[in-house]
């Protein structure tokens, strides 16, 4: 599971867990109580998705900011809805603004800091759970068999929590997130560009990796091996944003013999060499143009920083 995924796994069944312990409770609770409970999780939760997002989409902040805001503001909104229209207002602007900042946060910093920072995130996250959790649970009375499980009122249960999450917190293949990165930030001490080098392969149906990040201006070898069983390609949907450099054999380019559309072919083991370079920044899809293959799940996402 991708670091992406297991984040927001854990992100949400925390939230989930703690809105249910909130909505239980929520007679007991005053107006600022509520307002407090759908500001923190909306902008905590916006926070963590817009830096997620923000790096996995690098160079397209449009896309990583739709979803920060998208999953901070609908969060802020679901835990509001069962305490008041103002908590679900409250909770819902703050998730959204949190998803814009996040974003913009995850596109600015480099990968190397990411990581200090998601966990500071993830700590927050935790410790604002832990916390309005015993706000809400204050006043309440522990029966005997209560007091014999691991509740949150347990003084054992946060620090047995928070370290949990810290050793699952190093397994997270942050080191995946940042090989491209360094890849593309490496250069000779003449500081001239080295050819970036990546193998694409293609099986039935899919891509391998289906994303790519390569830097502007910098050479890009790609090796294209089709391991399917039927003959596969791929093209770049862009024009005039890419320079074909070198072709090692016929791509198969069905009339994109430009300079435009890096398009490779390869039949069943087979592969096929091209060496190319974006000359804009942006994200750019390809996929298969054999007929019903892109249908089938042939598609992936070129990343141009």
């Amino acid at each position: 599971m991708s670091l992406t995924y297991q984040v927001l796994t854990y992100v949400g069944l925390s939230f989930g867990w703690f809105s249910f312990f909130a909505w239980k409770r929520k007679k007991r609770m005053d107006h600022m109580h509520t307002m407090i409970i759908g500001m923190s999780m909306g902008m905590m939760i916006g926070l963590i998705a817009g830096l997620l997002f923000g790096s996995e989409y690098k160079g397209d902040l449009f896309l990583s900011t739709i979803w920060g805001m998208l999953i901070g503001g609908i969060s802020g909104m679901i835990i509001g809805i069962p305490f008041s229209l103002l908590s679900t207002i409250e909770g819902t602007l703050s998730g959204i603004m949190a998803g814009m900042m996040g974003a913009m946060l995850g596109e600015m910093i480099p990968m190397e800091k990411m990581e200090p920072l998601l966990f500071l995130f993830i700590m927050l996250h935790t410790g604002c759970i832990l916390l309005l959790s015993n706000l809400i649970g204050t006043g309440e009375e522990e029966t005997p068999n209560r007091k014999r499980l691991i509740t949150l009122h347990n003084p054992i249960t946060p620090p047995v929590l928070l370290i949990g999450i810290f050793i699952w917190f190093q397994s997270l293949p942050f080191s995946n997130l940042s090989a491209n990165t360094d890849q593309m930030h490496s250069q000779n001490h003449n500081n001239q560009p080295v050819v970036q080098e990546i193998n694409l392969i293609a099986s039935d149906f899919s891509y391998k990796p289906n994303r790519i990040v390569m830097k502007k201006g910098v050479p890009m070898k790609v090796t294209f091996q089709n391991t399917g069983s039927v003959e596969h390609d791929f093209e770049v949907v862009s024009t005039g944003k890419f320079v074909i450099s070198s072709e090692a054999n016929d791509n198969h380019q069905h009339g994109n013999m430009g300079k435009e559309k890096p398009h490779m072919h390869a039949k069943p083991g087979e592969s096929a060499t091209s060496v190319w370079q974006a000359t804009e920044e942006g994200t750019y899809e390809f996929y298969c143009t054999i007929p019903g293959h892109k249908e089938n799940g042939m598609v992936g996402s070129l990343v141009v920083l």
